[in-house]
């Protein structure tokens, strides 16, 4: 039953694309409400949640972080790389309000080894996180499946790494078409149309091998039989990011698009057959920015829209489109400009924090007190449908802080109370009030228990959160209670 309701709300969405063949007006969209996706929020009730982007090895961990309302049954199941090798389980109870983080390497420590997690009872929702001494990278696991997935925010410029993650985790064989697009256009590729993924299997796809030297890449991923979940994972010296595929929508909100010193940038891809007109608001603690930057999408290509001239961090986005487009947040260390050649990494690099000036009978010498610069690559999807209720899974590693933001759209003030999750015996509860279109950062208690936050809001808002340290960035989003 469950299948046959995804499957008749794709083919809903699929109908609804094709009636969007009137080319927009070349004004700038006017905000509204945002509009329904087809990806579900948690729900009151049972639920599947699954994870593509999972591993466990010599060099890379992963945690499957989850929260929940209510006391609920928990079976995560870790697939086997192996042919025909059982899939691995863990079975627990989670007390409610609560939230707990399960190291995947102590039940499965096989590589690759996506996950598939039931709860017996909800709202709940699952984040996975993985991570080296290198890098972190972490995002939302997803619900619901459409036929039709959109991913942005790829590239294989030199240096750069792309990888397509398909995760089949139904016992049915699935097949998917892929659709690339880069600044070229319509990049087809033959060996992608009709791209077989086995029953409870996975594909991982280096789109290097494909589709060279691309700057911007953006994916539509069809699914012609069974149903699939696709991730994006990109990678350079820099660090590591993943982000799950996304149903489109006309306005995209991201209560965070940056963290530390690190360059953010919007990738936005139409998911009609004609131009789009998209607006970008930066939306600060201060205040929001309206149409800090607009463009013109082109069907057939999509863009990656810089943020960093715009405003100083911290700051979130609000994107405005006149037709349904998908969006993802990138934010990287700059590139440092070598003489003569292509910007690389500079990862060693420091920034100026203050300085210092003493003064001699001689001579003046001004000293700089450096700060250690935050290297790392992070991306992350928005949020379609702002809510009053969220349930939002964290977590952390050692040397690093966790951030949750609160991103508020509308045009009045709302009183938000936030409740920590975990096995603590006297949780945290707090209130702020987040003004109108506005966003605030609130730096939260991880570990020893603490897993998970409750957000209640006397409006909607839109909520995610990061985490920033030694080892890199990662910029999570939010789930919505439905």
């Amino acid at each position: 039953m469950r299948r046959l309701l995804l499957l008749a709300t794709a083919a809903a969405v699929g109908f609804v694309a094709l009636l969007q063949t009137d080319a927009p007006e070349a004004t700038v969209p006017e905000f509204s409400a945002a509009e329904d996706a087809v990806l579900e929020g948690a729900v009151a009730s049972p639920s599947v949640w699954y994870c593509p982007w999972v591993e466990a090895g010599d060099v890379v961990d992963s945690d499957v972080i989850l929260a929940t309302e209510p006391d609920a049954d928990v079976t995560v199941t870790l697939l086997d790389p192996l042919a025909n090798a059982e899939p691995a389980e863990a079975e627990f109870g989670l007390i409610g309000p609560g939230a707990t983080a399960l190291s995947t390497g102590s039940v499965l420590r096989v590589g690759e080894s996506p996950a598939i997690v039931e709860l017996s009872n909800g709202p709940a929702t699952v984040v996975s996180m993985s991570f080296t001494d290198g890098f972190v990278s972490a995002d939302e696991c997803v619900v619901s499946v459409p036929k039709i997935w959109y991913l942005t925010g790829g590239s294989t410029k030199t240096g750069t790494i792309t990888r397509l993650r398909l995760f089949n985790p139904f016992a049915d064989n699935a097949e998917v078409s892929i659709t690339a697009y880069s600044e070229f256009g319509l990049d087809l590729v033959a060996e992608l149309d009709g791209f077989d993924i086995a029953g409870r299997s996975w594909t991982t796809i280096d789109v290097g091998d494909y589709l060279e030297f691309r700057d911007e890449l953006s994916f539509a991923i069809t699914t012609n039989q069974g149903l699939v979940i696709p991730a994006l994972v990109r990678s350079d010296d820099r660090g590591e990011g993943w982000w799950p595929g996304v149903a489109p929508a006309d306005t995209w909100t991201f209560p965070i698009a940056t963290a530390g010193d690190l360059a953010s940038s919007v990738a936005v891809t139409s998911a009609g057959e004609e131009d789009v007109i998209v607006a970008v608001d930066i939306v600060t603690e201060d205040g929001t920015i309206r149409n800090a930057r607009e463009v013109v999408l082109d069907a057939a290509s999509p863009a990656l829209i810089p943020l960093s001239d715009l405003a100083a961090p911290p700051f979130g986005l609000r994107v405005r489109a006149t037709a349904p487009i998908a969006a993802s947040v990138l934010a990287v260390a700059p590139e440092a400009e070598e003489e003569g050649g292509e910007g690389v990494a500079d990862t060693a690099t420091t920034v100026p924090d203050e300085t210092t000036t003493t003064v001699s009978d001689d001579e003046t010498t001004t000293t700089v007190i450096d700060e250690p610069f935050v290297a790392g690559l992070a991306g992350t999807v928005g949020s379609s449908r702002p809510s009053s209720e969220w349930i939002v899974p964290v977590d952390t590693i050692p040397g690093s802080e966790t951030t949750l933001w609160i991103l508020n759209p509308g045009t009045e003030p709302v009183s938000v109370d936030y409740q920590q999750l975990g096995e603590v015996e006297d949780p945290i509860r707090a209130t702020i009030e987040v003004p109108a279109e506005s966003t605030r950062g609130l730096a939260v208690e991880v570990g020893i228990g603490i897993y998970g936050y409750t957000v209640s809001a006397s409006g909607p808002v839109s909520v995610g959160w990061d985490i920033v340290g030694d080892r890199g960035v990662a910029l999570v989003s939010g789930i919505p209670v439905q």
